[in-house]
């Protein structure tokens, strides 16, 4: 779990609370299995066949294309269901900013980290998914409160990156 540069509030949360979480961009799944084994009941989403990832039965696993769905096939296919926490960790699809608070309970949270770009340099060979300096601040405006902020390298002191908690106003 120390990727994430908030980790300490992460984990704080996760052993704390119990809710329903949303885990975008899953992956392998290690934060999902990390929040079913803590008791929340979560909803994962990737765009990898779901036989690649870490067991998934106790939780639903949607396979999305992420960067070609509409704020309304979102909705629908999460069945309209609001969550207490959304993870949204290592992936970055802009468009995603503009329905993830409809999917978000009254004061639910939202974790979001990725890589950055800086003076043409990052992690990623395609710029369009790295987040220009700041650009974290712009999404607080969208019913969000921003709690934390970070920007700068990881937690390995290896990558430029921004990361954010938000909650839902």
């Amino acid at each position: 779990m120390r990727k994430i540069f908030f980790n300490d509030q992460f984990v704080r949360l996760v052993k704390s609370k119990r809710g329903k979480a949303l885990d975008l961009a899953c992956g392998k799944g290690n934060f999902s299995m990390f929040l079913i084994k803590n008791h929340w009941k979560v909803d994962s989403v990737d765009l990898q066949n779901k036989n690649k990832l870490i067991s998934f039965k106790y939780c639903s696993y949607k396979k999305i294309n992420l960067e070609k769905i509409t704020s309304s096939q979102f909705q629908y296919i999460l069945g309209f269901k609001k969550y207490d926490l959304i993870l949204l960790l290592r992936f970055l699809h802009r468009p995603l900013f503009k329905f993830i608070p409809d999917s978000m309970k009254k004061g639910g949270l939202l974790f979001c980290e990725t890589f950055m770009i800086e003076n043409g340099v990052g992690k990623l060979n395609t710029k369009k998914y790295m987040l220009r300096k700041n650009e974290l601040l712009n999404f607080k405006d969208r019913k969000l409160n921003l709690i934390h902020f970070y920007q700068g390298k990881d937690n390995q002191r290896d990558n430029l990156i921004q990361s954010a908690v938000f909650k839902k106003l």
